[in-house]
């Protein structure tokens, strides 16, 4: 009988997570996993039937990483200001994994309904509602204008366009928020 593989699917997401850290998404394949784990390519197959079930699985891993990340930053009296400003921050210091979910298409292209219904936005949306006193519609429509926004920063961010410090994009989101949630619709 042969011997029982010490590489598990967390070896090999976590491997794949190193090297869309060094290199990108694109450079996520079995002989660079393989690379990165010093072993064959065996190990790999025996855990996933080929690279789009890995790759399905590692687009969730970074989707958990994130949220992982986004609970770093607290802000009890506003949750738009959070998250926005994590995503903003994951940007910065997660660059290729930023790329990989919400520049790239690898996760497909989704509709501003499904981006609304997910259920990580809903329980964001709630929040604002309830914090800001706003009905749902209110704050979905917040939270949409905020996300654009947002991700325009992040990109430039991203992309080393602009120097923004983390006081500036603070007070950038600040404004902005306020400024959406004073405009009327």
């Amino acid at each position: 009988m042969p011997p029982k593989s010490k590489i598990n699917k967390q070896d090999i997401l976590t491997s794949s997570l190193e090297i869309i850290r060094k290199s990108g998404f694109e450079e996520v394949n079995a002989r660079s996993i393989a690379k990165e784990m010093n072993c064959s390519t065996n190990p790999i197959f025996r855990v996933y039937k080929n690279m789009d079930e890995l790759k399905e699985e590692l687009i969730e891993e970074i989707y958990k990483y994130y949220r992982e990340f986004t609970d770093i930053y607290v802000d009890e009296n506003d949750e738009l200001y959070r998250v926005s400003y994590a995503y903003i921050e994951f940007a910065r210091k997660e660059k290729n994994l930023f790329k990989a979910v919400y520049i790239s298409d690898i996760g497909g292209q989704r509709t501003l309904s499904q981006i609304i219904q997910s259920s990580y936005n809903q329980n964001i949306i709630k929040k604002i509602e309830k914090q800001y006193q706003i009905s749902f519609d209110e704050a979905c429509q917040l939270f949409q204008n905020i996300r654009f926004y947002t991700h325009g920063i992040a990109t430039y961010v991203l992309v080393d366009s602009i120097s923004l410090s983390q006081e500036e994009v603070s007070e950038l989101l600040k404004i902005a928020i306020k400024n959406f949630r004073n405009a009327k619709n």
